[in-house]
């Protein structure tokens, strides 16, 4: 199986059990989720997910799983919406566990994510979307070398109240300089 290694993660595919352990172990950030919660949804969910992802893998996105060099799954990471003639796509990050985030695997997953992107997909432009109140993933991508582009504002709805989208991207001469 190919792995993308970085120093503290390896990124390799997701198989079917994969999914079911990640949608099992996912846990919502406090106070404020960063991503839509889907409560009652069986392990049928992570089933359809698989097949999702294997439906787009490689054409219109590339998604991966991030291991610990024991071999421990604690997230997901995925290049999505990939425009193959104009080099660009988005990219996406998940760590399931509360515990396993702030120990640096986002930050190593990105920027080995980003290496293959930039190397070897020969992509031009990457961007990333993310809410206002995510200081943590405002910090990782800055980390990364994203700049912030722009700004939706009040375009979502969580915890009663309206919060800004925040547009980041990152061109390939800037990630080569970091």
């Amino acid at each position: 199986m190919i792995e993308l290694r970085g120093q503290k993660v390896s990124l390799r595919a997701l198989e079917r059990e994969d999914c079911r352990q990640l949608w099992q172990a996912y846990e919502p950030v406090e106070p404020l989720p960063t991503e839509p919660l889907h409560p009652g949804l069986s392990l049928e969910g992570a089933e359809a997910w698989f097949d999702e992802i294997q439906a787009k893998q490689g054409r219109e996105q590339i998604y991966l799983g991030l291991f610990t060099p024991a071999g421990e799954l604690v997230g997901d990471i995925q290049l999505a919406n990939i425009n193959w003639r104009d080099r660009t796509a988005a990219i996406g990050l998940s760590i399931a566990r509360q515990a396993d985030r702030g120990q640096g695997y986002g930050a190593d997953a990105a920027l080995t994510l980003l290496r293959f992107a930039f190397d070897h997909l020969d992509l031009y432009r990457v961007t990333a979307s993310l809410v206002e109140y995510n200081r943590g993933a405002q910090r990782l991508v800055e980390k990364c070398g994203f700049v912030q582009e722009g700004q939706e504002r009040e375009a979502i709805y969580c915890g009663g109240r309206r919060w800004d989208r925040l547009l980041y991207g990152l061109l390939r001469t800037e990630f080569e300089l970091t």
